[in-house]
């Protein structure tokens, strides 16, 4: 009795070049999301990253699950994703005003006084620290922060009418 033959095309399985296992994600295509082609991001990409949500804190993610953040609703047209190098023998980083910059942006504002000014300091967690400095992961720290247009800075045509004293009583 002899043991059935599997037959697979050739396209059906994937190995991974990182564990050596099979995944099937990357044999669905090659069909790029829109936050990929827009911020340079690998949408199958399952190593850790240290994410940083500008006023929201660090946290660690993968750039599969920020594709699929950015791509969920309205947050890939209100978000913009930069990335910043990690120094190797680094604890803390230090989010400037530049590092939520384009590099077209970059040379345009460079000029102007607050171009270099602190928004945040980072302290990088124990396990990615150690994990950059043993084996060389977390190159990168990845930025999300508000995409900043002429429009958003907008008053609505309800606050330009009425005053922030009109409506409240005052009470003697």
């Amino acid at each position: 009795m002899s043991a059935p033959v599997l037959t697979e095309s050739p396209t059906a399985l994937n190995r991974s070049d990182k564990t050596g296992f099979t995944d099937v994600s990357h044999a669905s295509g090659s069909s790029n999301s829109s936050a990929s082609e827009k911020y340079r991001l690998d949408e199958f990409d399952d190593a850790p990253i240290l994410l940083y949500k500008y006023r929201g804190g660090l946290q660690t993610s993968t750039q599969k699950d920020l594709c699929a953040w950015l791509n969920k609703g309205e947050n890939l047209d209100r978000h913009r994703v930069t990335k910043k190098p990690i120094p190797r023998l680094t604890s803390y980083i230090d989010v400037k005003r530049h590092d939520l910059y384009t590099s077209d942006e970059k040379s345009q504002y460079a000029s102007f006084p607050n171009y270099d000014s602190s928004l945040a300091s980072v302290k990088i967690p124990s396990i990615p620290y150690w994990s950059r400095v043993m084996l060389g992961n977390y190159n990168e720290l990845f930025i999300v922060s508000p995409e900043s247009s002429p429009s958003s800075s907008v008053a609505d045509e309800e606050s330009r009418t009425q005053s922030p004293m009109e409506g409240s009583e005052v009470r003697e």
